[in-house]
């Protein structure tokens, strides 16, 4: 499978993929990951106000999209130790408010980055990673970075990110796959961002977005959770509190 075998595809250009895109976008995520109340309120306002930075990758052979990238440009110039511990959420608001006030951006920021189940283990996120950086220096952005999902922290729920973002393979490289994705390309670990997202609901949604039953207050391990989720029957909610890596690309 050879990169010249597809193409990038962005929302300005193709609008009228824009139902495509969302399918892509959905397909690897939990049904849970879709109630982030700071995502649900803003996510279909980066198509209108960034199409140039939502994109996706299309097999040229059959012209379907394979992989879906979602990012948001925002004016933080500060020192990569300075990110805050709100990660994804942090973005999103940050890259809209920004907007909102004229500010210029410095920087893009990744928010996800999906790829249909058929194609996955093919080599095609480190090529959407790399198109995105792409964008971003074509953009004039300095940075890109990525509150980056280590996508087998969830086999290991009960580990601390803190500890689990250490770990390495025998080859001396980062055990998660997601996270070598982006250190191959260059970019450095900065540090855990702990509440990169939260998503809060009661206890017959979490039974319904999970197929589980939460028949007493406590902390759950989910599949694809990558901590535990705290229910409290009393007060009736379930709180996940999801840990990313906030990772850094320099593009100039």
């Amino acid at each position: 499978m050879n990169r010249d075998e597809f193409t990038v595809v962005t929302y300005a250009e193709h609008p009228d993929l824009r139902e495509i895109m969302d399918q892509v976008s959905s397909e690897p995520w939990p049904e849970f990951m879709f109630h982030d109340a700071v995502s649900d309120s803003r996510w279909n306002r980066l198509y209108d106000v960034f199409p140039n930075f939502q994109f996706g990758l299309m097999e040229n052979r059959t012209g379907r999209l394979v992989a879906m990238a979602n990012g948001i440009p925002l004016a933080w110039r500060g020192t990569p130790r300075s990110l805050p511990d709100d990660g994804f959420d942090w973005a999103i608001a940050q890259g809209l408010n920004d907007r909102a006030q004229g500010v210029s951006p410095h920087t893009l920021s990744a928010l996800q980055i999906s790829i249909t189940h058929d194609f996955q283990g093919k080599g095609l996120s480190s090529w959407v990673v790399q198109a995105m950086r792409d964008i971003g220096s074509r953009s004039g952005l300095e940075r890109l970075i990525a509150p980056v999902r280590p996508n087998l922290k969830s086999q290991y729920p009960l580990i601390p990110i803190d500890e689990y973002v250490t770990w390495t393979r025998g080859d001396g490289k980062l055990f998660d796959a997601w996270m070598r994705v982006h250190t191959n390309l260059g970019a450095t670990v900065v540090r855990t961002c702990p509440r990169s997202m939260r998503i809060v609901g009661n206890v017959a949604e979490w039974e319904e977005w999970t197929g589980l039953r939460f028949p007493g207050s406590g902390q759950y391990i989910v599949p694809g959770a990558l901590v535990p989720v705290l229910v409290d029957r009393d007060a009736d909610t379930g709180v996940y509190v999801e840990p990313n890596v906030w990772m850094v690309h320099e593009l100039v």
